[in-house]
């Protein structure tokens, strides 16, 4: 059996509960060698003096300061020939980390209607106000490359993102 090609990396996107996490391990687990890279893990590396990503000042900081980083490990894993999903809820200026990035990664957006996000945020660390802004604020970021409808089942939405990621090109490991 032949390799697969080897992807750009993908940067899935959407509001809180949309499916990102679901979504990016069943595409891994459907690669020969593939990483997910969970953004909000990278930001949960600050131990001390972290803010919740949506507070403003030190907040969004930080959230820039994870995107870096992960633009940095999904460069490093495509270097490597190991493809690469980064899951992120992408808010205002942190868009532009992952455009300008080297990573170059191809943005797919999950979209899910609000009353769908809170049925699955049940018993989740995210609920209520916090929850309903976000999801409006993620609602209106349109820079990115695609949007897939979410509210389908799982197998649905991953064949296609796995379309989208397929006929967005193939990336070149420099080792």
């Amino acid at each position: 059996m032949s390799p697969l090609p080897l992807r750009r990396p993908l940067l899935l996107t959407g509001s809180p509960a949309a499916g990102l996490s679901s979504v990016a391990g069943a595409l891994a687990a459907a690669r020969e060698l593939c990483a997910v890279v969970e953004v909000a893990d990278v930001r949960a590396m600050v131990r001390s003096g972290a803010v919740q990503p949506w507070r403003p000042g030190a907040g969004e900081d930080q959230h820039r300061l994870a995107a870096v980083q992960a633009c940095l490990l999904a460069a490093s894993f495509t270097a490597a020939g190991v493809e690469v999903v980064l899951c992120d809820v992408v808010r205002g200026p942190v868009g532009e980390v992952y455009r300008t990035s080297t990573a170059a990664p191809f943005v797919v957006a999950l979209r899910v209607p609000l009353e769908v996000a809170r049925a699955r945020a049940v018993g989740g660390p995210l609920t209520g106000p916090e929850l309903d802004a976000l999801h409006a604020e993620n609602a209106a970021v349109r820079d990115v490359d695609a949007e897939v409808d979410a509210t389908a089942d799982l197998p649905a939405v991953v064949a296609a993102v796995e379309q989208l990621w397929t006929a967005a090109g193939t990336a070149v490991p420099t080792r």
